[in-house]
């Protein structure tokens, strides 16, 4: 699980010794998402891909539905019906991309919260006197927010977060790098705390660049800058046709090391998909310009090199990416529960 490219431990270390303590007994891992519209191709295929491999890995993976969340984020309005609706829209994606559930479980915060309050609140109010101000505003970019002009429920939110890890009982934080400034906000937590049980490994996975230059990653406000899993055949060929897909590193264009879990000064999006999307799955090969590819690197090189043409590498990529989308729209179409 830490010999691909995605996801990577920011604990490899602590991450082997579980695995060969839990070799039997198995491992929890977690992920929370906010319900909060559309699903992009990073939370949709890439995400099924990576529990599969955490569950081949022996973990039970635990998804926190943050409909508490989204509204403290004032997503959809706040209203918490659309929220829920959003939430099994998302589950119902994942079961058509081809995520694996028989050992994944959905647990909905504003349920867990109400029914163990008990248990939540205390540690919550455990981890906010151990925090200062300063770093729990500084953890709020988790949300997609800068530090100014934050709500007092936004404030909540990462020591929210935090607690979720310890209330879920999770020996692994298996989230996107953007999440990580919370992730270690919980480890540091237990230092504090004296807590030599339950510190969370972190295992983050890789951000999927947006289809624009300078995209660190992708945006739900910008529909053009990912592939979402309801996108027909022709937005898969627009967006994809219209990316940016530079040879060479170009200097003008912003970068985030935040976001980077290796160094990539090409920023390509179209190869960061071949790399993180189509190669992601096992045994996966990838056709382009007449040649067939065993690897994102040979990709790459041909590419980098001009054995492959910009419009050769696009349309393949649109193939590839248009196939992974393709059992998703049939789901909605066939089946009246998931419409």
């Amino acid at each position: 699980m830490t010999r691909r490219p995605i996801p990577r431990s920011q604990t490899e270390r602590e991450l082997r010794q579980l695995l060969l303590k839990h070799e039997q007994t198995g491992f929890r891992l977690y992920d929370g998402f906010e319900p909060s519209g559309r699903m992009h191709i990073a939370q949709g295929v890439f995400k099924a891909m990576n529990v599969n491999r955490c569950l081949a890995a022996g973990g039970t993976f635990v998804f926190w539905v943050a409909d508490w969340f989204a509204l403290m984020n004032d997503k959809m309005g706040g209203d918490l019906a659309k929220i829920r609706d959003v939430g099994n829209y998302l589950v119902e994606v994942w079961r058509a991309a081809g995520m694996r559930m028989d050992r994944v479980e959905f647990r909905w915060a504003s349920d867990e919260i109400c029914r163990r309050g008990d248990e939540y609140w205390p540690q919550m109010l455990d981890v906010a006197r151990r925090s200062t101000v300063a770093r729990v505003r500084k953890c709020c970019t988790i949300m997609g927010r800068g530090e100014a002009g934050l709500s007092a429920a936004q404030m909540l939110y990462p020591l929210m977060q935090c607690t979720d890890v310890f209330f879920l009982r999770a020996d692994v934080c298996q989230l996107g790098v953007d999440q990580r400034k919370v992730n270690m906000l919980a480890r540091d937590y237990c230092d504090a705390a004296g807590r030599k049980k339950g510190k969370p490994i972190i295992l983050s996975h890789h951000m999927l660049y947006g289809l624009k230059a300078g995209q660190a990653k992708m945006s739900k406000s910008d529909p053009d800058s990912a592939i979402f899993m309801e996108d027909s055949t022709a937005d898969v060929r627009r967006k994809i046709r219209g990316a940016y897909c530079p040879r060479t590193a170009d200097a003008a264009v912003a970068r985030d090391a935040e976001m980077q879990l290796a160094a990539d000064d090409l920023k390509n999006p179209c190869l960061d998909y071949v790399r993180h999307v189509v190669f992601a799955a096992p045994g996966a090969t990838f056709a382009a310009g007449g040649a067939t590819f065993a690897s994102a690197d040979a990709v790459r090189d041909a590419f980098v090199g001009g054995a492959l043409s910009e419009a050769d590498l696009k349309d393949g990529l649109a193939d590839a990416v248009d196939a992974l989308l393709a059992p998703v729209r049939a789901h909605f179409e066939r089946d009246a529960r998931a419409a």
